[in-house]
């Protein structure tokens, strides 16, 4: 072959391990990216009116952490990834699972997209919803409710 074909096939090389690499950096910054503020559905909002202000989340299952309280501020994730404000050591808990954050003086609660999914008062979240007294969090075998 001659030098300048192999010149040529190293470049091409060259250009499509860049863009590999370029790839895998953008996909890792995507995944890693902090969460917007998502749409909210109108049936929380008429929700709203009759909800009290969600103070705090105290531990019912499993027994080992019953009665753990957990203020909440305005923004907290819930997984098993060190930096997150509950931090849950289950398996079927993602590392940011679900979180918790302020928008119109309601916290809402959101799954971010994760595998087991998160589960308000046994029943499965598909969209922020409203946090209330009383409301039982979900998430593997770990039951958060809210205060």
């Amino acid at each position: 072959m001659s030098e300048q074909f192999l010149d040529l096939l190293k470049i091409l090389f060259l250009i499509v391990l860049y863009f590999f690499f370029i790839c895998v950096i953008l996909i890792t910054l995507f995944q890693l990216r902090k969460p917007k503020n998502p749409k909210i559905p109108k049936n929380a909002v008429r929700d709203r009116q009759h909800s009290q202000q969600v103070t705090l989340l105290q531990t019912l299952e499993p027994a080992n952490l019953l009665g753990i309280e957990y203020p909440i501020e305005e923004e907290i994730f819930i997984g098993r990834a060190e930096e997150c404000v509950i931090t849950i050591s289950d398996s079927f808990a993602s590392h940011l699972h679900a979180r918790i954050f302020l928008q119109d003086d309601s916290q809402y609660l959101e799954d971010l997209s994760s595998t087991n999914g998160t589960f308000i008062n046994g029943k499965k979240i598909e969209s922020p919803q409203i946090l209330k007294c009383n409301d039982r969090i979900q998430i593997g075998d770990t039951v958060l409710e809210a205060k």
